[in-house]
C-alpha cells in the first residue's frame, strides 16, 4: 500500500491523477486549454523532498516465500518461525572421552571395565556398581551411568579378574550431556525474519531440517536508455547491477533501448516479467526525455523531481503495481540515487536489516550548497580529512575515487569544518 505524503511547496507531486489536475487548471487560467502529456510529465514544477521520496519508496513491500536446501540457505531471511519436533540431543552422551560408571564417588576406586562404546554405537549398555565402560565423546552411554570420568584422571591396571580402571584425581564435573538438555522439542528456536549464518544454520542441521522456508528476494530488471549508447559504454547497467546484488537482490540487465516511445513502452513490458524494474537515462525535460511520459501511459507517477543534487531528475513510478526507479542518466547522478533510495528500499523489500556507517572527519575546504537542495557530496577520506572528488554529475571519477558522502542539508548554504561522512 503506497501512502500519500504531502508538504508545503510541494503538491502531491507522486499522484499522477491530481498532478494532472492541477495542471490542467493551471492551463485554463492561462488561457491554454489543455495541456499535452509532455508539458505535464516533464516538468519540474513539483519537487519532492528526500524525506517523502524515501517515505513512498519505503510504501513497496515484497513478501514472496520460497523453500531452499538448508545448505544452500546463508543468508537468507527465515519467512516461518523454526519449532524443534525432535530433542538435541536425542539420548544421554558423553562430552569427554573417558569411563562411565554409575557410582557417584569413585575417587581412589577400581572399577571392572565391561566393554566400549562409540560415537553412533546404538547399543543399549548396562552397567551396574562397581563396572565401568569405556565412552567415547558424543557416544551414547550406559544405562544407569551417572558419571563420566575422564581418561586423563585414570589409570589402567589387571588381575585375575580382568582389566581394571583405577579413578586417579578427584571428578567435579559428570562430563554427560543429557538428552533434550540442548533443544526441548517443542522450542521454538529460530523465529520468522531470522537471517540465517554460519551459526543458526546448525541449529537447522541438528533438527535435521534438510529444507526451510525463507523469503524470495526480488529480482530486478535493469534498462539502459539513450541514442548515445551506441557511441559510448553503458556504464550505469553495470553500476546499477552492483548495488541490487549488494542490497541482497539479484540483478537482470535486459538490454539497452534507444530514445523512441514506442521501443522503450515494449521494453519496459518485457520488464514486467520482474519483480522491480530500474532504468537510466530520459528522465529530464529535453526532447528525448520520454521516460517520464511512457511511465505515466503504462502506470503511474509518484513522484518526479527531488529537492536534491545530484539526482534532481530522479523518476518513481509504478506499473501493474510493481515499483519502477527511473535514475538520472549521468553516471555520478544515477550512482548518488542509488545509494540513497534503490539500496535501502531494496534491503527493506528482501527483509534485510540496512544500516549506514558514518565517520567523523574534517572538510578541506567550504564547501557553498544550493539553499532548499540537499547535496550529496562525494568525498575521498584521508588522515580524518574529507577531500571533495565532485567534478561534475556525468563524470565517474567524481564518484569512483570517493569513499563516502557528505550529506548538506537543504537549509545549509555553507558547510566547513567537521561532518558525518556516510561511507559506501
Amino acid at each position: 500500500m503506497i501512502e500519500i505524503y504531502q508538504k508545503k511547496n510541494a503538491v502531491k507531486p507522486h499522484d499522477a491523477g491530481n498532478l494532472k489536475e492541477e495542471m490542467n487548471l493551471k492551463w485554463e487560467r492561462e488561457g491554454e486549454g489543455e495541456g499535452n502529456l509532455s508539458d505535464l510529465v516533464n516538468s519540474f514544477n513539483f519537487l519532492t523532498p528526500v524525506d517523502d521520496a524515501k517515505k513512498i519508496l519505503g510504501g513497496f513491500t515484497f513478501n514472496r516465500k520460497t523453500y531452499v536446501e538448508t545448505k544452500d540457505s546463508f543468508g537468507r531471511v527465515l519467512a516461518e518461525d523454526i519449532v524443534s519436533g525432535v530433542l538435541v540431543p536425542p539420548y544421554d552422551r558423553a562430552e569427554k572421552d573417558g569411563y562411565a560408571i554409575m557410582d557417584r564417588n569413585p575417587y581412589q576406586r577400581t572399577f571392572k571395565l565391561i566393554g566400549e562404546t562409540l560415537a553412533g554405537d546404538e547399543r543399549e549398555v548396562i552397567i551396574k556398581s562397581g563396572e565401568c565402560c569405556w565412552v567415547a565423546t558424543g557416544a551414547k552411554i550406559p544405562v544407569g551411568t551417572n558419571l563420566v570420568i575422564p581418561v586423563e584422571d585414570t589409570e589402567e591396571c589387571s588381575d585375575e579378574v580382568g582389566i581394571r580402571i583405577k579413578v586417579c584425581e578427584s571428578v567435579v564435573e559428570l562430563n554427560i550431556s543429557r538428552k533434550g538438555c540442548d533443544i526441548e522439542r517443542g522450542a521454538t528456536v529460530l523465529e520468522e525474519g531470522c537471517l540465517l549464518n554460519e551459526r543458526n544454520i546448525g541449529i537447522l542441521a541438528s533438527l535435521g531440517i534438510r529444507n526451510v522456508r525463507v523469503y524470495d528476494t526480488p529480482n530486478v530488471a535493469i534498462i539502459s536508455t539513450g541514442d548515445e549508447l551506441k557511441q559510448i559504454n553503458d556504464v550505469n547497467s553495470l553500476t546499477l547491477s552492483a548495488i541490487v546484488k549488494q542490497s541482497g537482490c539479484s540483478p537482470f540487465f535486459i538490454g539497452t533501448v534507444s530514445d523512441d516511445f514506442g521501443d522503450i513502452e515494449k521494453k519496459l513490458g518485457e520488464a514486467l516479467e520482474y519483480d522491480i524494474i530500474l532504468t537510466s537515462g530520459g528522465v529530464s525535460v529535453g526532447k528525448k526525455d520520454l521516460m517520464p511520459q511512457v511511465v505515466f501511459g503504462m502506470g503511474d507517477i509518484l513522484f518526479h523531481g527531488l529537492r536534491m543534487r545530484p539526482g534532481m531528475p530522479m523518476l518513481a513510478g509504478k506499473i501493474d503495481e510493481k515499483p519502477i526507479l527511473c535514475m538520472p542518466g549521468n553516471v555520478t547522478s544515477c550512482l548518488v540515487c542509488a545509494n540513497v533510495f534503490l539500496l535501502p528500499m531494496l534491503r527493506s523489500m528482501a527483509h534485510l536489516l540496512f544500516t549506514r556507517e558514518t565517520r567523523s572527519a574534517r572538510l578541506s575546504e567550504e564547501v557553498t550548497s544550493e539553499y532548499g537542495m540537499r547535496r550529496y557530496l562525494p568525498v575521498k577520506l584521508s588522515g580524518g580529512v574529507a577531500y571533495p572528488t565532485f567534478n561534475g554529475s556525468g563524470l565517474i571519477t567524481s564518484i569512483a575515487y570517493a569513499d563516502g558522502f557528505v550529506v548538506i542539508g537543504e537549509d545549509e548554504t555553507l558547510t566547513k569544518g567537521e561532518v558525518d561522512v556516510w561511507v559506501f
